[in-house]
């Protein structure tokens, strides 16, 4: 450990942070409790940005309590011990209205983040808000049965839709024995058996600062930043070792699997799962190149081949920045042009053919516009906490700055590799959405 590593700085309470790592504009502190700040400053806006990371999501659930880390989320909205004792709603709420501000929260495989977004001088309203909801929140089946309603209705409106129905029967093959094989909002069976208990076990077992990483990004300076969060989230104590799951190691898949879902429907889709590597490998970054010459918009690849000839009426196809090995879904919806077999026959002719003259011509493109999207992705502090959540979750948040870097390592040779590699059949999973409605 460095000397500047081991510097501490206090506060007039004489709570202590250390100063971990500074890397281009971001600078990284830990808490005695062992809450994890990270702090961007960003001056003459006005606005800042909070942003809670807890390291845990659907990846954390065993069976039986699929969708557990997204329904607590929901329930973090809901009244704290100190909000009861005021006779007041969640605080939360009463912030929003009162400042205006933008605030939510969402689940994923492995984080659950909650964010603020507020004029600066309302930065320890939010820290107080956030300190209260991290161990007070009262979790009764008065505010439960309520909201487990509401998930539930989540749940039917996302799994009246095609590509999500077959999405969740795709994945579900893809894992035999990973958590990444259940979507994040769980199963509606699991759903309505949750109870209080199993809540505040989930609640009780991850929501403690060992276990988050706060972002402040946005126009405040670090001094009154640290020394109110010390003031707030530092006084909650350690819990010590957070209790998980056992690791599992998913077997090797020995061959191709195929599922499908048949609905009276007009919708016809036929899916290509494929197994990448975590966010945000080197290989991770050539499976994303490799999606966006296959799928993305009228100069992709199969956009070329299948939508300008009839075949079909959408090719998209997606990757999740997750921290382990997942899988990334190349969706078409095709037409009565064509049958599912020839759908499945034509992706794998364009992927045997692919030709580094090919890829290589499309780079360049592909490139700019990954980074392009950088570029807009991170023009105010709340859409660079959304980024850089994900960088966090990986527990590589250094990362966030070398995504140039990685892609200028990337040729059209890597992407046809990629692509052989992929779509081999022993390690895929096809899926097809059939709609047996005649009209």
């Amino acid at each position: 450990m460095s000397k500047e590593q081991k510097k501490l700085k206090t506060s007039s309470r004489n709570a202590a942070y250390t100063h971990v790592k500074t890397y281009k504009t971001i600078r990284c502190f830990t808490l005695p409790n062992k809450l994890t700040v990270l702090f961007m400053h960003v001056p003459g806006t006005g606005v800042v940005t909070t942003n809670i990371t807890y390291a845990v999501g659907a990846r954390d659930e065993k069976a039986g309590e699929t969708g557990l880390a997204h329904m607590l989320e929901h329930m973090l909205f809901k009244p704290t011990v100190n909000d009861l004792a005021r006779k007041t709603e969640s605080a939360s709420m009463v912030f929003e209205k009162e400042t205006g501000c933008v605030l939510n929260a969402n689940t994923w495989k492995d984080r659950t983040t909650y964010y603020f977004s507020y004029p600066k001088q309302y930065f320890t309203q939010a820290l107080k808000i956030e300190a209260e909801r991290m161990r007070a929140v009262v979790l009764s089946d008065t505010e439960f049965q309520p909201e487990r309603n509401n998930v539930l209705s989540e749940f039917d409106m996302y799994f009246g839709d095609a590509q999500f129905a077959l999405e969740v029967e795709m994945v579900a093959s893809a894992f035999r024995e990973h958590p990444y094989g259940h979507e994040t909002i769980g199963s509606r069976e699991d759903i309505e058996g949750y109870t209080v208990g199993m809540l505040k076990d989930f609640y009780d077992r991850f929501y403690h600062p060992r276990n988050a990483t706060l972002s402040i990004i946005g126009d405040i300076d670090e001094e009154t930043a640290l020394r109110e969060v010390v003031a707030t989230l530092g006084r909650i104590p350690d819990s010590g070792e957070i209790v998980r799951n056992v690791p599992v190691r998913e077997p090797k898949q020995q061959g191709l699997r195929c599922v499908s879902v048949e609905r009276d429907s007009t919708t016809n889709i036929v899916a290509f799962g494929v197994r990448h590597q975590g966010f945000p490998s080197k290989q991770w970054r050539q499976t994303q190149v490799l999606a966006i010459m296959l799928s993305d918009g009228p100069e992709s690849i199969l956009h070329k081949r299948l939508i300008d000839t009839g075949l079909a009426t959408a090719v998209d196809m997606h990757i999740e920045p997750t921290s382990e090995s997942n899988t990334a879904i190349l969706f078409v919806t095709i037409t009565k042009k064509a049958t599912h077999a020839e759908i499945e026959k034509i992706v794998f002719e364009e992927i045997g053919a692919l030709k580094v003259q090919t890829t290589s011509r499309l780079l360049r493109s592909v490139k700019q516009k990954i980074l392009t999207g950088e570029v807009f992705g991170r023009d105010s502090s709340l859409s660079v906490a959304a980024e850089l959540t994900e960088y966090v979750s990986a527990q590589c948040w250094e990362a966030y700055f070398d995504t140039e870097k990685m892609l200028s390592f990337i040729t059209g040779s890597d992407i046809i590799k990629t692509a052989q590699e992929l779509f081999t059949k022993q390690q895929m999973t096809i899926g097809h959405f059939i709609g047996t409605s005649s009209t």
